[in-house]
């Protein structure tokens, strides 16, 4: 008899702490959702990450202990209090996965102190409840297609956050202006801004392609326009139309400049290999005229080029 109402006992102390906890979790998550907007945009994204997190915890996993402490997470992002990815120590997962995790929770953490990423609360709001499930998750070590979904929530989001962080490197290394000679600036002053190319149909069109930042003429590219010079310049009337161009990396005077020198290095080249400078025609559209369209900041390969038209009537395109 004794033996039985010890059970009946533990069953409901069992039963007593369940109730308590779901009803705690349910005041938490309550209250999260009653709480207004934070002031800070990263605050705010986080704690609806993190309210989604204990909704999920609460009702689809019924894990009522895990859902009131993500929701407490959830109440002092929406605070504007410093909520940080979860200690790795603080969780029972296996050996193996501790040393990634503690990699991925330092660069997630050099990722809060950098300004750049305030811009983009979401992609970091995104990687840090990504994290934290990850470890929930790997502690409770059976549900292996959840664990594989929040490691790649937190991975894919850690490499966008890279790629942003680079690209803005990248704009960085870039000067106001690019560093060119006294006579490659007397040289581009000649170069006009082209509003339309004319009469296409009856030219030649080529394109060649230059890397990030870069206007000279590498031996890949002088090869391709001796090419086309030992195919079309052999003509006394022919002119060759150069228009240069850029991406949307760097600040538009920039790549207005960029755009001058790529087409002013074609132009060289073609007077080095005994072209006349009448049979030449140079213009730039820096990054307004992209072959892809793109949005403001990005490298795109095929966007950094230069044009060049080939006709042999002797009529220029629209300045």
């Amino acid at each position: 008899m004794n033996k039985f109402l010890n059970i009946k006992k533990q069953t409901l102390i069992i039963i007593f702490i369940s109730l308590f906890m779901s009803n705690c979790a349910y005041h938490k998550i309550e209250k999260l959702q009653e709480m207004p907007d934070s002031t800070n945009k990263f605050s705010e994204e986080l704690s609806h990450a993190y309210l989604k997190f204990a909704l999920s915890e609460m009702n689809e996993m019924h894990d009522e202990i895990d859902a009131a402490y993500f929701a407490d997470k959830g109440i002092n992002a929406k605070l504007n209090k410093k909520v940080y990815p979860e200690e790795v120590k603080n969780w029972d997962i296996a050996n193996n996965y501790i040393k990634e995790a503690n990699d991925k929770r330092n660069k997630i953490l050099d990722f809060h102190n950098s300004k750049l990423l305030k811009n983009h609360p979401q992609i970091l709001a995104k990687t840090q409840i990504g994290f934290d499930c990850w470890l929930e998750q790997l502690e409770e070590g059976w549900q292996d297609e959840h664990i594989k979904d929040c490691y790649e929530m937190m991975n894919n989001n850690l490499n966008k956050m890279a790629k942003i962080i680079r690209n803005n490197n990248d704009d960085k290394n870039i000067s106001s202006k690019p560093k060119i000679t006294n006579e490659e600036a007397q040289q581009i002053k000649e170069i006009k801004e082209i509003k339309k190319i004319t009469n296409i149909d009856n030219k030649q069109k080529f394109e060649i392609y230059f890397a990030h930042d870069k206007f000279k003429l590498d031996f890949n590219l002088q090869n391709k326009l001796n090419d086309i010079i030992k195919k079309y310049a052999e003509a006394e009337n022919t002119i060759f139309e150069i228009i240069g161009h850029t991406d949307t990396s760097g600040t538009k005077e920039y790549n207005l400049i960029l755009s001058k020198l790529r087409a002013n290095s074609v132009k060289q080249f073609l007077l080095k290999k005994g072209l006349s400078a009448y049979n030449i025609s140079t213009f730039y559209y820096g990054e307004t005229k992209p072959k892809i369209q793109t949005k403001d900041g990005i490298k795109e390969p095929q966007n950094r080029r230069v044009e060049i038209f080939i006709n042999n009537n002797n009529k220029i395109s629209q300045l």
